[in-house]
């Protein structure tokens, strides 16, 4: 096989690119105060988890509902169906993510007077990821 010189230099172009992007996605190490954001995020996500499935346990009626989100400093909004709170917090974005910017929250499906009528579900995403 006879190798051009445009198709050679397209070549080793491609490849530098891919072992520099390789480089950064692996040389990204993320320092203290980002390790600690994402320590005090995790710990913030464990702790709303325990305390749903404690206090929004089925049958919890809807000034319970109400205490919890005010408690837990969630911004609660009621749907026909759900109770839900979400909260913007900081982290340590993994790669891939534009900033270490993240969603927090509660949701928990409630009958139409607001009493929970399924587990609480507990979650959080970065913002701004591929």
């Amino acid at each position: 096989m006879k190798w051009s010189l445009p198709r050679t230099v397209t070549l080793l172009a491609l490849m530098l690119g891919l072992t520099g992007c390789v480089g950064y996605i692996l040389s990204r190490h993320p320092d203290e105060a980002c390790k600690r954001r994402e320590t005090a995020y995790r710990a913030r996500a464990e702790a709303l988890d325990r305390n749903a499935q404690e206090k929004l346990k089925i049958g919890t009626k809807k000034d319970d509902v109400i205490r919890f989100f005010a408690e837990n400093g969630l911004p609660l909004t009621f749907t026909r169906a759900e109770a839900l709170g979400d909260i913007h917090v900081e982290g340590c974005a993994p790669t891939g993510c534009g900033s270490d910017k993240a969603i927090l929250g509660v949701h928990v499906k409630v009958d139409e007077s607001g009493t929970v009528v399924s587990k609480p579900v507990v979650g959080g995403i970065y913002k701004n990821c591929l």
